[in-house]
């Protein structure tokens, strides 16, 4: 190639590298959840499946109200389980890790309490956190299974 092809495919080439860089995905930032989104209301529990991918219905059936998670700055709620919850998480990376959940001691049905174990049991390893495009569903990954939410009605 002569020096003055060269200098006309230059800029050009310069400019693909520099999109195609610009389009492959390595900002990790670039999909990250935000605390604001995670606390800008409660979320109300519509699905859950186990590790096996099976409904886990303990979590959802029944006529009970679901379970929902209040997220503030350093510190979530859960509710309608059979006693009230709550403890510090911290969101990094995608990746929601909560404490040791802390709550009230009553004695509820043997449903309730199921439920309470099971809720517990996902909330207290590391899960990943992703919202759909609209930010209107939240979904838990994690070694127990898969917790799908929506804001909650008020």
């Amino acid at each position: 190639m002569n020096t003055a092809t060269f200098r006309r495919l230059l800029p050009a080439s310069l400019a693909l590298a520099l999109l195609i860089g610009g389009c492959n995905g390595n900002d990790t930032n670039a999909n990250a959840v935000s605390i604001e989104t995670l606390t800008a209301q409660p979320w109300s529990l519509v699905e859950a499946t186990d590790a096996e991918g099976l409904a886990a219905t303990n979590l959802t059936g029944g006529d009970r109200p679901p379970i929902e998670l209040n997220f503030q700055p350093e510190r979530m709620g859960v509710s309608n389980a059979c006693n009230g919850m709550g403890g510090d998480y911290e969101l990094e990376n995608n990746t929601l890790k909560v404490g040791q959940l802390v709550q009230t001691m009553m004695a509820c049905e043997p449903a309730l309490m199921a439920r309470e174990n099971t809720i517990k049991t996902y909330l207290q390893q590391p899960l990943q956190v992703q919202f759909d495009d609209s930010g209107s569903r939240l979904t838990l990954s994690g070694d127990a299974g898969v917790l799908v939410f929506q804001p909650a009605t008020p």
